[in-house]
């Protein structure tokens, strides 16, 4: 190929050379639950999804780095729906408070307040948490949490600019009632 902008016929181009792949795993069955793991919503997981990672977990087989593999993404998957619970019911809170369609805007409540500063450091603390080799499970955490995250970005102003980071892959537009 002649340059990095120009592109010729026949040529190839990988835009994310410098981007973690995703882990080798051996095993059949850990990969197909690990596969089934980062394609479901880990909003509310699947009971088949769960009973497969779980199985893939108990079995003794050569594979134990695919195991780890598997067992992380397992762990942050449960920790994911947990967590996901947590900032609905927050939402819930400010669909109660400020009402679903905006019609009651006003001053969140100081317990309101505290808890989405919460929720967002918690969040910020767990993304840091993921080391180099584990960027694949980040930008999935990173995803699921993230869509979830901007239901309460775009309900409230003057949130402070660390809320800028909040992303959604796959995200073109969000609009919202804000509560002041």
């Amino acid at each position: 190929c002649r340059s990095s902008l120009v592109m010729s016929i026949g040529c190839n181009r990988s835009f994310s050379e410098d981007v973690a792949h995703m882990p080798v795993i051996r095993d059949p069955e850990i990969q197909r639950a690990f596969k089934d793991l980062m394609a479901a919503d880990w909003g509310e997981l699947p009971a088949s999804v769960i009973h497969d990672a779980k199985s893939a977990l108990s079995r003794n087989n050569d594979d134990k780095a695919g195991q780890e593999v598997l067992k992380n993404v397992f762990s942050a998957a449960e920790a994911v729906e947990e967590f996901i619970g947590i900032i609905m019911n927050i939402k819930m809170e400010f669909d109660d408070e400020i009402g679903l369609s905006g019609e009651n805007v006003k001053p969140l409540s100081n317990e309101l307040s505290s808890a989405i500063r919460t929720v967002y450091q918690r969040y910020a603390t767990y993304l840091d948490a993921f080391g180099p080799d584990e960027s694949y499970l980040r930008k999935k955490v990173e995803t699921e949490l993230g869509s979830k995250m901007i239901f309460l970005k775009m309900r409230c102003a003057g949130l402070g600019s660390e809320w800028g980071k909040v992303f959604y892959y796959g995200c073109q537009c969000h609009c919202g009632i804000l509560a002041r």
